[in-house]
């Protein structure tokens, strides 16, 4: 068996905390394979032990298939790699649309051949449900994954400790414990940020609509928001000098 592991100190109470990471929605659209995933079903006792919950998983995640380049859903395929590896021999092959032409340097190179998408669905249970010290649960699968959440209280809040174990088989190539170990990483950190929305009324007001529309968005439509936000804030900043510029003129002339 091999087995990665990290850890993050998140300044919020173990609680608040415990139960971000239980949500198994919110879960996983704090994740960096969130469009590479989605959830479909989540059983009426989660998430007592014994509970599950069904997830798809695909190597073409929104937003990427049929519209991006090479370079781009290369970098997707390897985080991809590494849930197809563990959903075992379940996966289905289906085509991708033709992708299409980007941008004016893009248009003189040919379009990319279409590719498979791999899509797989399959079943997580929960073994261990005690608030607030300890959430695991493992992929149902011919070679278990299993991935144990632990919550110690510290005195600046909360230590979150991850572990995930999983077959030897399926650790793929050299860059995949690189790779996963990235991943879960970035994963603690969004944990971390969205769970220190807290304690003024600013972050609590940008928490809440967090959970409300932003991410409940595809990664495409996060990136969309993200880019209107910037060109409207250049925008704002882009008047407010040319206002200020204006006033000190009219005091010289």
């Amino acid at each position: 068996m091999q087995k990665v592991a990290d850890w993050i100190d998140i300044e919020a109470p173990c609680q608040e905390v415990f139960d971000a990471v239980v949500d198994v929605e919110r879960r996983m659209q704090l994740s960096p394979l969130w469009g590479l995933s989605q959830l479909l079903e989540v059983t009426s006792n989660f998430p007592e032990p014994g509970s599950s919950y069904r997830v798809r998983v695909t190597d073409a995640p929104f937003g990427i298939a049929g519209g991006m380049s090479h370079a781009l859903h290369g970098a997707f395929e390897g985080l991809a790699h590494i849930l197809t590896l563990k959903m075992g021999s379940t996966a289905s092959s289906a085509d991708h649309p033709p992708a299409s032409v980007i941008g004016a340097e893009s248009s003189t190179e040919e379009a990319p051949p279409k590719e498979s998408v791999v899509e797989a669905e399959q079943a997580y249970f929960v073994s261990h449900y005690e608030p607030p010290q300890k959430f695991s649960y493992y992929l149902d699968a011919d070679c278990k994954t299993i991935v144990t959440w632990r919550f110690q209280s510290i005195p600046r809040g909360t230590r979150v400790n991850y572990e995930e174990v999983f077959c030897q088989e399926n650790t793929g190539g050299e860059d995949f414990l690189p790779t996963i170990r990235r991943v879960i990483h970035e994963w603690l950190v969004n944990i971390k940020r969205y769970s220190e929305l807290r304690s003024t009324r600013g972050r609590l007001l940008l928490k809440k609509l967090l959970d409300r529309f932003y991410l409940k968005l595809r990664p495409d439509q996060r990136r969309t928001i993200l880019l209107i936000l910037f060109v409207q804030g250049l925008a704002l900043v882009t008047f407010v000098v040319a206002a200020i510029g204006l006033a000190i003129a009219g005091l010289f002339f």
